[in-house]
C-alpha cells in the first residue's frame, strides 16, 4: 500500500524526472508527475504502457506514478515538490506554483545551470520567486547520477545541502538501499560544482572525438577541479567541495559516461563545427552550452582565472578550432 501522508511531485518527465519518480514510487510514496504542456508524449507514453519511452526506454515504471497535466493540480497538496527541469525554465515555474506552497512544502533542486543574466544559482532563483515562508525549505541535491543507472537501481551517492528538516524529508521520500544522500553543508558550493561539471564534461567529450587518451583527460581532470574550487572559494563556498560528490564525483561520473549529454556533445561538435547543430544531434538540452557563458562571466566578477574554462567557451561560442584549441591549452597547462 502506498504511504499516504506524505504526497511527491516531481516536475519534469525527462529522464532524470523520470528516473526520481520511478525510485520515490517504489520506496511506497504517492507520486504526481508533471511535464510542461509543449512536451505531453512521455505523459501520454507512461499512462498508457507504465513506460517513458522518449527519455527513459526499458524501463517499467511503478504504478504508484500518476500522471498529472495540470501543474495547478500537480503540485496541490504535496509535501515535497522536486523541480527536474533545464535550468531555464526554473524561475518562471517557481513563479507558477508559488501561491499553492504550505509553510511545510520542501521544494527539492535537482536542475544544475545557473541563471546567465543575474549570475545567480538556480536556488538563488527559485528563492526570489517563492514566498517568504518556502524559502527555507530549498533543498539541493547534486552528485554523479545517470538516470538510466538510477532507474535500474545501480547504488548512486549524491550530496545534498538545505536546512536540517528539508533534508530529513527529502532523504525520507528518496533515500534507500541503493541510493543515499551525503549531507554538505556548503550550499553554494554543492550548486557551483553540479554546474560547472557539465562545462569540463564537454572538454572530455571533445577528447573523445579526437581520441586523445587517458592521460590527456587526466590533466584535464585536475585542472578542471583547480578551476572549480578557486570559483567555489571566492563565491563564498568551501574549495574542498571541489573534491565531494557534487564536485569530482559528478565530473568523472558524468565525463566517462557515453549517456551525458554534454559528453556527447563535446564529441559532436568538431563533427559540425556550430553548437546549435551539434545540441540537435544531441536531441536533448545541454545545460554546459550557455553555462560556458555564466562561468566565465563569474570568473570575470570574482577575479578568477579559468584557462579551461575560456578555452572550453572559445571553442563553442567563437568557433576556435577545438584540437588546436585543446593543445594550446595543454601546452600552456599549470
Amino acid at each position: 500500500m502506498p504511504k499516504k501522508n506524505i504526497l511527491v511531485t516531481v516536475l519534469g518527465a525527462g529522464n532524470m524526472g523520470t528516473a526520481l519518480a520511478n525510485i520515490i514510487a517504489n520506496n511506497g510514496f504517492v507520486v504526481k508527475l508533471w511535464n510542461y504542456e509543449g512536451d505531453l508524449e512521455p505523459l501520454e507514453q507512461i499512462k498508457k504502457t507504465r513506460e517513458n519511452k522518449k527519455y527513459l526506454p526499458g524501463i517499467k515504471l511503478s504504478n504508484n506514478i500518476e500522471i498529472e497535466k495540470n501543474l495547478s493540480a500537480a503540485v496541490n497538496d504535496s509535501s515535497v515538490i522536486f523541480f527536474a527541469v533545464p535550468s531555464a525554465f526554473v524561475g518562471n515555474l517557481t513563479k507558477k506554483v508559488s501561491t499553492q506552497l504550505t509553510k511545510k512544502t520542501v521544494c527539492v533542486n535537482v536542475s544544475k545551470g545557473l541563471d546567465e543574466k543575474n549570475l545567480l544559482t538556480i536556488s538563488e532563483v527559485m528563492s526570489r520567486n517563492l514566498p517568504a515562508h518556502s524559502q527555507k525549505n530549498i533543498t539541493v541535491i547534486s552528485g554523479p547520477a545517470v538516470a538510466t543507472d538510477m532507474a535500474k537501481n545501480y547504488f548512486t551517492a549524491m550530496n545534498i545541502a538545505g536546512e536540517k528538516l528539508a533534508i530529513k524529508l527529502t532523504k525520507k521520500v528518496l533515500e534507500n538501499d541503493n541510493l543515499r544522500l551525503i549531507k554538505n553543508e556548503d550550499t553554494i558550493g554543492t550548486e557551483i560544482a553540479g554546474s560547472l561539471k557539465n562545462v569540463y564534461t564537454i572538454a572530455i567529450g571533445l577528447c573523445d572525438c579526437y581520441g586523445y587518451p587517458m592521460n590527456t583527460k587526466a590533466a584535464l581532470f585536475v585542472s578542471a577541479i583547480k578551476e572549480m574550487s578557486l570559483l567555489i572559494k571566492k563565491m563564498g563556498g568551501h574549495k574542498n567541495t571541489a573534491f565531494d560528490l557534487a564536485g569530482l564525483g559528478d565530473l568523472v561520473g558524468t565525463a566517462m559516461s557515453e549517456k551525458s549529454r554534454n559528453r556527447r556533445f563535446g564529441v559532436c561538435l568538431p563533427k559540425y563545427l556550430n553548437k546549435d547543430k551539434a545540441t540537435k544531434a544531441v536531441g536533448q538540452t545541454v545545460e554546459g552550452v550557455e553555462t560556458s557563458k555564466t562561468m566565465l562571466a563569474l570568473a570575470k566578477k570574482y577575479k578568477v582565472k579559468m584557462p579551461l574554462a575560456k578555452t572550453i567557451y572559445d571553442i563553442i561560442w567563437m568557433k576556435n578550432d577545438p584540437d588546436l584549441a585543446l593543445k594550446k591549452f595543454l601546452k600552456n597547462i599549470s
